[in-house]
């Protein structure tokens, strides 16, 4: 008969079973058995250290560089955030910076770096914008250089606004240190064209209080993504090379301003291939037109009829306080024909049609 008890069973099965544990149960997992802690061990190593936050300080940058010199854990880091609390700080710590970017270079691991605000400032209400500006200065000449002089390769610009101090005079400091953050490394030349890809990862909004939300813009592949954001906007205070030749657009669960949608749409010129809308509130600006999206997609100056493919599904028209007529199911189109099909009978509130060929 086949030995069925856990330490004897296939690699695979142990490894399926590991799949499905928590993330908080994996470290329980490992002391158990030392099977499974050698199944969990690749488990461990993602779930912990594929992300990874530490603070401008001698014990936070210790364990950055204790962590890059384990080979078995150092592999897996695929970002490192930053967090600095508007001060200037010492010599050794921009030599710990360069000792673990070493290490992580000699591995060859593409590494998104970025930064968060940590409130250490007392008077930060009065300070905050020499809190920030001074944050942001140091992760452009510190961090920045620190990653260059040793050639780590670059993924994305991350921007964490998930910690970032809400106050009395501005309530709003999310946006504010998204604008800031951005702005400086596009006045500071092509800093920003070392990334792939600028990341802002947001906390919790009004609209998605229990989620954290993220907007991903990538430079190598020209896609545009926003998940889970209460209200996108602030994109429009942005550079507009951010959304020069954008082939594929993805909204889903957030809120958006539409005359902010069209411009974006509209500067996507005739290369946009891939547009998704999916649980989706079109907003109607402060003192603006009343947009809609019947009009966004019968808009001349909007190039979508030259999409390759879509998907639209759950689409909230705010200024009729209703859902889209035949836009509260999920449509997909997989080629121009198809499209022209669905942007035409979405505009004209069809709720019953059949995709051509």
């Amino acid at each position: 008969m086949t030995d069925t008890h856990i330490p004897h069973l296939p690699n695979e099965i142990l490894c399926e079973i590991a799949s499905y544990v928590a993330d908080e149960d994996i470290l329980n997992l490992r002391l158990s058995d030392k099977t499974f802690h050698s199944i969990t061990a690749n488990l461990f190593a993602v779930t912990f250290f594929e992300n990874r936050a530490y603070d401008i300080s001698t014990k936070g940058l210790k364990a950055l560089v204790k962590i890059t010199k384990n080979p078995s854990f150092a592999r897996h880091i695929r970002t490192i955030i930053i967090g600095h609390g508007g001060k200037f700080y010492l010599t050794k710590h921009n030599n710990y910076l360069e000792e673990a970017f070493q290490n992580l270079a000699s591995i060859g691991n593409t590494i998104s770096l970025g930064m968060r605000h940590v409130r250490r400032c007392r008077k930060y209400d009065r300070e905050r914008h020499t809190v920030l500006n001074n944050t942001i200065k140091f992760f452009g000449s510190k961090v920045l250089d620190a990653a260059i002089r040793v050639r780590m390769p670059l993924g994305d610009l991350v921007v964490d606004t998930q910690s970032a101090p809400q106050t009395r005079a501005l309530p709003s400091v999310s946006d504010y240190w998204v604008d800031s953050f951005t702005r400086y490394f596009y006045n500071t030349g092509a800093i920003i064209y070392r990334f792939q890809g600028l990341r802002v990862k947001l906390g919790s909004t009004e609209s998605y209080p229990s989620s954290s939300g993220h907007i991903l813009i990538n430079n190598r592949v020209k896609r545009l993504e926003v998940l889970q954001v209460g209200l996108w906007a602030w994109h429009c205070r942005l550079p507009a090379q951010h959304y020069l030749g954008l082939h594929e657009i993805v909204l889903e669960d957030c809120d958006v301003y539409g005359g902010c949608l069209m411009r974006t749409l509209e500067s996507s010129g005739h290369v946009l291939e891939h547009l998704t809308l999916y649980n989706a509130r079109l907003k109607r600006l402060p003192h603006g037109d009343s947009e809609t999206w019947a009009s966004l997609f019968t808009a001349p100056t909007v190039p979508l009829r030259v999409l390759k493919s879509c998907k639209f599904g759950n689409l909230w028209d705010d200024t009729h306080g209703c859902w889209l007529e035949g836009g509260d199911k999920t449509i997909q189109a997989s080629s121009r024909a198809q499209v022209s099909t669905v942007l035409s009978n979405l505009a004209t509130g069809n709720r019953i049609f059949t995709l051509d060929g």
